[in-house]
């Protein structure tokens, strides 16, 4: 039985300011800074929350998936809050915790089972609880992109989630 999955180009690796671009070379998902009204000289400047947005005319976005991902900063560095689409915003150790397996991510979906992200070398993978793989994430050596990120049929309704979960864990593993 043959499998088929989509797969998605991070072309440059950083958490907070990317494009993942699909075969075709079109833009899937944009994560960038969101434009702040400047509050004036009296005010402390606060970080700018990073927004992950699927791109409404990418031909395998899932109407019924959510659009939109963001994440509040405390600082220029640091990760304190995710809201996915509609859901309510939930602090990043609320989001995503640490398993006793060593380096296993977990996190609760929007569905309310559990799946988790594990390393390997050169890549993470993302799991269900029966161990059904969701994507699986690959650094690329002697490519134009960074890494590449493949995303199973189980995963295909939550492409949105495994990214902003994907980048969760990813600055998880380099803060630790």
């Amino acid at each position: 039985m043959t499998t088929y999955s989509f797969r998605l180009f991070d072309l440059s690796g950083n958490l907070f300011e990317n494009e993942f671009r699909d075969d075709r070379n079109q833009i899937a998902y944009i994560i960038r800074p969101t434009p702040q009204p400047k509050l004036g000289f009296a005010f402390p400047e606060l970080p700018s929350p990073i927004e992950i947005v699927r791109q409404s005319d990418w031909g395998i976005a899932l109407e019924h998936e959510p659009w939109r991902a963001v994440f509040t900063l405390l600082d220029t560095e640091t990760i304190q809050s995710v809201q996915i689409g509609q859901q309510q915003e939930v602090l990043v150790e609320d989001m995503l915790r640490r398993d006793e397996e060593p380096n296993k991510r977990v996190f609760l979906g929007l569905d309310g089972q559990e799946y988790c992200w594990k390393p390997a070398s050169r890549r993470l993978e993302c799991f269900d609880s029966n161990d059904g793989v969701l994507a699986v994430y690959e650094y690329l050596v002697d490519d134009p992109s960074y890494a590449k990120l493949d995303v199973k049929p189980l995963g295909w309704a939550m492409t949105t989630e495994i990214i902003t979960t994907l980048i969760l864990a990813r600055y998880d593993i380099r803060r630790s």
